[in-house]
């Protein structure tokens, strides 16, 4: 049988003992599970940051895996807590909207963690992560079905999501996430781009960003020389925005929430 997929995904960063405590109760609960560390950088409380993890990285994720998400800073509070079944996979986190990709999926069941078995002993009041999702990320990871941890849920918590929008012959879109490299990855899928300029060549779009536009998608980041700025569809299926060898962040001074354009070239 093969053993089960937990990923974890936090703003605890690596300074403290906090993942690898998260990372004991797991396997203490679920020995046999495989724990996969999507990140740990998100900037504290920064719902929306860890929501786009998901919804990025769960798809590259077989059918089974349970995804681990604690961004939560209405720890303490009367927030509840939510375990979601959805797109053949199990997500368990704070209702606050950071489990939106799973709740956005047509048939998504929602269900508030209200079984005190499937918790540690000792909840603290500042420490969920460890004492309530952790158990029942493992405990559904050792087979124990959604429906005993607590009562269906018909109104969670949804995030605002920004979608892009055609407008006037454009695409408006937004930068969703600065990756190591510096480059700008948008909220604007492949898919979206088909749809919007059927029939549309590739090198006949572009992209605007800030100030500065970038004519035609590439095909690879080695097709350009150093530091040319360029846009391509990404391994996540979205397009983004690059300097080659370079960081175009920090060159553009652009960050998420920034808008970015796409027309055909006239």
């Amino acid at each position: 049988m093969t053993p089960p997929i937990v990923t974890f995904t936090s703003d605890f960063g690596r300074e403290e003992w906090f993942v690898g405590v998260v990372h004991g109760v797991l396997h203490q609960i679920c020995p046999d599970a495989r724990v996969v560390d999507l990140t740990h950088a998100i900037a504290p409380g920064r719902i929306e940051r860890a929501a786009f993890v998901l919804e990025a990285a769960a798809p590259d994720f077989p059918a089974g895996t349970i995804h681990l998400a604690v961004v939560d800073p209405g720890v303490g509070t009367a927030r509840r807590a939510l375990a979601v079944a959805a797109r053949e996979q199990f997500f368990v986190g704070p209702d606050n909207g950071v489990l939106e990709w799973a709740l956005a999926a047509e048939g998504a069941r929602a269900h508030q963690l209200a079984e005190p078995r499937y918790f540690r002993p000792e909840v603290s009041r500042t420490f969920h992560g460890r004492d309530v999702f952790a158990p029942v990320a493992a405990h559904l990871a050792a087979g124990v079905a959604i429906t005993a941890l607590g009562p269906a849920v018909r109104d969670p918590v949804r995030l605002e999501r920004t979608t892009p929008r055609a407008l006037d012959g454009e695409l408006l879109g937004e930068v969703m996430w600065i990756d190591r490299f510096g480059n700008a990855l948008t909220n604007i899928e492949a898919a979206t781009l088909a749809r919007v300029f059927p029939g549309v060549p590739e090198q006949r779009l572009e992209v605007r960003i800030g100030r500065h536009l970038v004519e035609g998608l590439a095909r690879s980041y080695g097709d350009s020389p150093v530091g040319t700025l360029l846009s391509i569809i990404g391994s996540s299926g979205r397009l983004e925005i690059a300097q080659v060898g370079g960081d175009l962040a920090a060159r553009l001074g652009i960050g998420a929430g920034d808008p970015v354009r796409v027309r055909v070239k006239t």
